[in-house]
């Protein structure tokens, strides 16, 4: 204890130290006449704080600039190194100090308080409180550090008294008067420019629904009467300026796809026999897609108005085809001979460059205020005009309808001068389709490494045909074989080694193949059907060979971004040992539930699950929900009858008989830049019946391991609180359950480059549905299960290279279930320098990619 003590002292004493250190030498390299700017201060001169003070200073503070030099634990670290090392001459150490591992120091003169003060002012008149003020003033700290403090004042906040939409009677002015009902400026709640955008954005998707193609929200304008005591009155109108294009809905003439296009712009490839195709003409003269290819894929109809969202929809289906690897989509419209062509020229070219003048007032009644995304006309408090916001935008109408995806090319709404004569009000659609190379071929080498001393390797290789019968069918077939030997001092015995050979071909098809014709969900993700056919034998040298056959029909659907969707209606496996050993036959007197890892048997089955997962790099709460139903024998059991030993059979094999749910709960919190919060809870329970007493081996739950409850080997722990005979717990551990709790928390620190760092606790176990007398303890019982939870923690490094994860995670136990109840917390017993104790507790898990 003393020399933990010691240890401690000494550890507390150089972080005292090194802050000594950093603190003297920040101001190093500070030019003569200038200060170290540490950073700013935003305080509030009213006595009653806005209700949304939060929100507001944290908007407040992210547009507070420059930012000071960052720190890690209280320290300028890389602001230290910079000052460490001099002006670099060429490659070297001070080039690393300078150029690469520091920071220059960020210093006062390149701050503008001014400036800043009327931004943190903008961002409350932003907000409603019209009447609100900021000012700057520096601090100076010693001789060469300064922090700037903003004060501001927010006086009263302004609420909308009433919302008027001033239409005319044309069927534009009619279509946006009648969105009024669902207006999301509300009478009574607080006055903001985000609502005033948001509205006009919702207004601007409507109208895009109605065929107004040519629209943009830039057309709406939204003026502000602030004259009402503390209320404010909002008048919405299209803009006097709006284009004719813009004021008139399009219906789709004609839809053409071009499914051979190059990037070199070939004309070879879009040029050829026009195939009529249901609503659609193909163009597409090497024959290298069959039309009904695309039929489920393009939502736009001719003769019908040109909607946003069938305009995406058929983006997003086009690309996640998996077959093309560009997407360009461009509109024109027709031309009409019969009205003035001049005209026309000028007011699409209008509407194209978005070159109107805008509405605007009394130059001596208004102040401009900048910044970079926005220009926006701001009248004094006290005035009795109204308030003109007009929020300017680069984006053309075309871009509002650009899907989110990084392989697209992105759409062009096209107006050639030289070919428009005459508005007709149609537009004609083309779709240019770039293809991956149809056919590839995949080798992957991976290492593993298992927490029971063993490690081995895998060589796969995989062949794909992404258009598979010229119909964008995916053919996946793949080989793979691998070996697993243990190393170590553990003690080798009999089958030690082992190998494993597996095949797979599968075909994914991109629509649902059922019996009942035309099922096609209306969403930008393309329903998938997958049939697959596998087998795989595994070998363990000396003991036994396990012969597995399986055949899968799947359907794949996604409702949104964040929900998916597998069924799978067909789940048929057979489990065949051969070869099996005198040798296996011993350890089978010892430990009979070995015999279920290699059983002869069927599984008949269908299995289903829905995944919610809306994890994203913006998101502060993310959260990761799967849930999984899996159910077998249940109709075989209806139509075949028992036989004389009261099973039911086929093939003159059992068959399983189970039915089993899982879920998966996980939260990711982001407490900030580089530091992620995230917590699990998983939970199993299956239950066995008819032919069955317990789920198959393949299907029962397992805990322990790199992925789990990593203080203890994998297959190792439980069930509840059954512990094995030493001499088979590391060599063949294959302890399983009907029934699974885990819980896993576990803190993720960004350290420097690819390297992080994590903090962890895990807690679970798994039971039994029936009582083994071989495995005392196992059973799941209610008044004891909370008694069984082994409990481990650790701390992990990861190397996140992006394109694969290695991570480290070194584990001990705090709690074992196994032990007499009163002795099951371990932490008083952590000998870090007991050799021993390390031998026996420590566990290192090293795999690759994320637990969870």
């Amino acid at each position: 204890m003393r020399k933990g003590n010691s240890n401690i002292v000494q550890l507390i004493t150089l972080w005292l130290l090194g802050l000594g250190i950093s603190s003297c030498s920040t101001t190093r390299t500070v030019p003569e006449g200038d200060r170290l700017y540490t950073g700013a201060t935003i305080k509030w001169e009213d006595k009653n704080k806005p209700k949304d003070y939060g929100t507001l200073k944290e908007g407040m503070e992210k547009r507070v600039r420059p930012v000071p030099n960052s720190k890690f634990l209280g320290m300028p670290i890389k602001l230290w190194l910079y000052n460490l090392g001099n002006e670099p001459k060429g490659k070297g150490l001070n080039y690393l100090l300078r150029k690469k591992w520091g920071q220059a120091p960020i210093l006062l003169s390149q701050a503008k308080p001014n400036y800043t003060a009327e931004v943190l002012q903008e961002y409350l008149v932003d907000h409603g409180y019209f009447q609100a003020a900021t000012t700057s003033e520096i601090k100076n700290e010693g001789k060469k550090k300064a922090d700037i403090i903003y004060r501001s004042t927010a006086n009263h906040r302004y609420t909308i008294k009433s919302v008027t939409f001033e239409t005319d009677s044309s069927a534009l002015g009619r279509t946006v008067y009648a969105t009024a009902g669902n207006s999301s400026l509300i009478v009574g709640k607080p006055y903001s420019l985000d609502s005033v955008k948001a509205e006009r954005e919702r207004i601007h998707a409507i109208l895009k629904e109605q065929g107004y193609y040519y629209f943009t929200p830039d057309y709406l304008l939204v003026q502000v009467d602030s004259t009402n005591a503390g209320t404010v009155d909002l008048f919405l109108k299209v803009k006097e300026t709006t284009p004719k294009v813009a004021r008139r809905p399009y219906k789709m003439h004609d839809i053409t796809l071009y499914p051979d296009y190059t990037l070199e712009g070939d004309s070879a490839t879009i040029r050829g026999e026009v195939i009529h195709y249901q609503h659609l003409d193909i163009i597409d003269p090497q024959e290298r897609f069959k039309p009904i290819v695309f039929e489920r894929s393009v939502f736009l109809r001719p003769d019908s108005l040109y909607r946003l969202s069938s305009h995406n929809i058929t983006l997003q289906r086009l690309v996640n085809l998996g077959t093309f690897k560009f997407v360009k989509g461009t509109f024109s419209p027709i031309r009409d001979n019969s009205a003035s062509r001049n005209h026309m020229l000028l007011d699409s070219a209008r509407a194209r460059r978005g070159r109107f003048p805008e509405d605007s007032l009394s130059r001596r009644q208004q102040r401009l205020l900048w910044d970079s995304t926005k220009i926006k006309e701001v009248l004094p408090a006290d005035s009795v005009q109204r308030k003109a916001f007009a929020v300017k935008d680069s984006t053309l109408a075309q871009d509002s309808s650009k899907p989110k995806s990084g392989r697209l090319l992105g759409e062009t709404a096209m107006l050639r001068d030289s070919q428009v004569v005459s508005d007709s009000g149609l537009l004609s659609a083309k779709f240019y389709l770039t293809p991956y190379p149809r056919r590839s071929l995949q080798a992957e080498l991976r290492g593993t490494s298992k927490s029971n001393g063993f490690v081995g390797s895998e060589v796969r290789i995989t062949a794909r045909n992404r258009n598979w019968l010229h119909a964008a069918n995916l053919l996946e077939l793949s080989l793979a074989g691998g070996m697993e030997w243990q190393t170590g001092g553990r003690g080798k015995a009999a089958g030690s080694n082992s190998y494993s050979l597996k095949g797979e071909a599968s075909v994914t098809v991109p629509r649902f193949l059922t019996p009942i014709r035309g099922i096609n969900i209306r969403t930008p993700y393309v329903p998938r059907t997958r049939i697959s056919l596998a087998y795989e034998l595994y070998s363990r040298r000396d003991l036994y060979n396990l012969n597995a056959y399986s055949a899968q029909l799947q359907y794949l659907w996604r409702k949104s971004a964040y929900l998916d969707h597998a069924l799978a209606p067909i789940s048929i496996s057979y489990v065949l040992p051969t070869n099996t050993t005198a040798a296996y036959d011993s350890i089978l007197k010892v430990d009979p539930s070995q015999r279920n890892a290699i059983s002869k048997q069927f599984i008949l089955g269908s299995n289903y699950t829905i995944t919610f997962n809306n994890q994203s790099d913006n998101r502060i709460h993310g959260f990761y929900i799967s849930g999984n139903i899996d159910v077998s024998g249940n109709l075989m059991g209806l139509l075949i009858k028992k036989g004389a030993d009261s099973t039911r059979k086929i093939f003159n094999n059992p068959f399983a008989q189970y039915g089993r749910v899982s879920l998966d709960a996980r939260h990711y919190w982001k407490l900030s830049k580089g530091m992620t919060w995230i917590n699990r809870l998983y939970g199993g329970y299956g239950l066995p019946y008819g032919n069955s007493s317990t789920l198959p081996f393949v299907k029962q739950y397992f805990t322990g391991g790199s992925s789990s409850i990593r203080a203890f080997r994998v297959r190792t722990l439980g069930p509840g609180s059954y512990i094995r005979p030493d001499t088979l717990s590391n060599l063949l551990a294959n302890e399983a359950g009907d029934i699974k709790l885990e819980f896993n928390s576990e803190l993720r620190m960004h350290l420097f480059s690819v390297v992080n760092a994590a903090l962890f606790v895990d807690a679970g176990n798994i039971w039994l549905q029936k009582d083994i007398a071989e495995k005392p303890g196992s059973q799941f019982k209610f008044n004891r299960f909370y008694k069984e939870i082994a409990v481990g923690s650790g701390a992990g490094l990861r190397i996140d290279a992006s394109i694969v994860v290695v991570r480290f995670d070194l584990a001990f136990p705090l709690r074992k279930p196994w032990l007499p109840e009163k002795e099951r917390w371990v932490i008083n017993k952590v000998r870090f320098g007991d050799p021993d104790w390390r031998k026996e507790n420590l566990v290192l898990n090293i795999a690759i990619g994320y637990p969870f």
